[in-house]
């Protein structure tokens, strides 16, 4: 999980506390407040994370850490999201042995 994420989990966290913004469903018992509240949590995060990996990580997070070469078993390929990137093969695409690329 990198860092932007991280921080948008922990705010929301914080918001959704009961009694930090709002407390529902007004005057019943604390298991009732603390469930709601809960469940609201899941459904909030669950969707702007979504939002977040589908939408926004990209601009701030690029696949760079690879260098000039894919990682063993992986080849440049072209992802889901139509983006030049290392995708898997399923085998190892360098020998254990000399390190080398094999075809």
């Amino acid at each position: 999980m990198d860092l932007i994420s991280s921080i948008l989990s922990a705010l929301l966290f914080v918001a959704f506390v009961p009694g930090v913004l709002v407390t529902l469903p007004p005057n019943s018992s604390r298991g009732t407040v603390v469930l709601t509240h809960a469940v609201l949590f899941a459904i909030v995060i669950s969707l702007i994370m979504q939002y977040y990996w589908h939408n926004i990580r990209h601009v701030f997070e690029k696949m760079t850490n690879y260098g000039d070469t894919c990682p063993n078993g992986y080849v440049e390929g072209v992802n889901q999201a139509g983006q030049k990137d290392c995708v898997p093969v399923g085998h190892a695409t360098a020998s254990a042995t000399t390190g080398f690329k094999s075809a």
